[in-house]
């Protein structure tokens, strides 16, 4: 029953985010960066879940979103996008492709190719149930074979002329900072990180006044700062997981994270909140 409901408030919220981006047209409080060579017209935006198949895409830009991640998809899943991704609108359109341990380099490789002219970036997704086998000790020669094909892959698609960065989500939990990943993706020359502070779906309502607390949110921003130290200016680094407030995206990004993305206050929230969060204040509905 939890899930059914949780399904429903996604579809109203995704619904609602459709039919709001339709007449508004100019959202305020947008703070413009530049970050993997791409200018956003804001640093918050929506985390891949939410707008799975690119319904809302990048419409996201009339909400105040700088970006919209799509996804997360496996290859079949991307032909379907073509008409939403080409959809007109102001948001950056990322695109999150699944990366499980039983894909081949050529069906990796494929994928890229398939996502590469739709997308203004794309996500390998490492915190998906399916990716989970990647991340043991014993696998870690497979991990970086698929990651080295997938950098190789992008450096073909981008020797065309038209260059789409190319990032990884890393989960970040609890005396669990990827600081090893962090490592092999600055050595493979990766453009960005996104850090995920949150254990993912179900996105109960439990987790998300949990994540209310001060003590959690500092525990976020440290991880950040953690992995900025090691990074340093050489990879983008993106945070997503508990954003509720102002105050949660300013701490973040004075954490070192230069993007920042929200899902579950979409959900409880509502997506006429977001820029009330830009503006400095709080989401209404808790």
């Amino acid at each position: 029953m939890a899930d059914a409901m949780g399904s429903l408030g996604h579809k109203l919220a995704l619904q609602l985010a459709c039919t709001s981006a339709r007449w508004l047209t100019s959202p305020a409080c947008a703070h413009p960066v530049e970050v993997m060579g791409l200018r956003f017209a804001s640093k918050l935006g929506i985390a891949a879940g939410f707008d799975r198949f690119g319904r809302l895409a990048r419409r996201a830009g009339s909400l105040g979103f700088g970006f919209n991640e799509i996804g997360s998809l496996d290859h079949g899943a991307i032909a379907q996008l073509s008409a939403q991704a080409h959809s007109p609108g102001t948001a950056r359109l990322g695109i999150n492709l699944s990366l499980a341990p039983d894909i081949s380099l050529g069906t990796l490789r494929g994928s890229l190719a398939r996502a590469w002219p739709l997308a203004d970036y794309l996500m390998l997704n490492l915190i998906g149930p399916g990716s989970a086998a990647l991340l043991g000790a014993e696998q870690r020669p497979r991990l970086r074979q698929l990651l080295a094909a997938a950098r190789s892959e992008q450096r073909r698609l981008n020797g065309s002329g038209r260059s789409v960065p190319l990032a990884v989500k890393l989960r970040c939990l609890p005396g669990q900072v990827p600081l090893a990943l962090a490592e092999l993706l600055l050595e493979l020359g990766y453009d960005g990180l996104l850090a995920a502070h949150d254990p993912g779906p179900p996105a109960t309502r439990q987790r998300y006044r949990a994540w209310q607390d001060a003590a959690q949110q500092a525990q976020a921003c440290a991880q950040i700062e953690q992995l900025r130290r090691l990074c340093g200016g050489q990879i983008a680094l993106m945070s997503v997981g508990g954003i509720q407030s102002a105050e949660h995206l300013q701490t973040r990004l004075a954490a070192g994270a230069e993007l920042v993305q929200v899902h579950s206050v979409l959900l409880h929230g509502w997506p006429w909140n977001v820029q009330r969060l830009l503006a400095g204040g709080r989401p209404e509905r808790q």
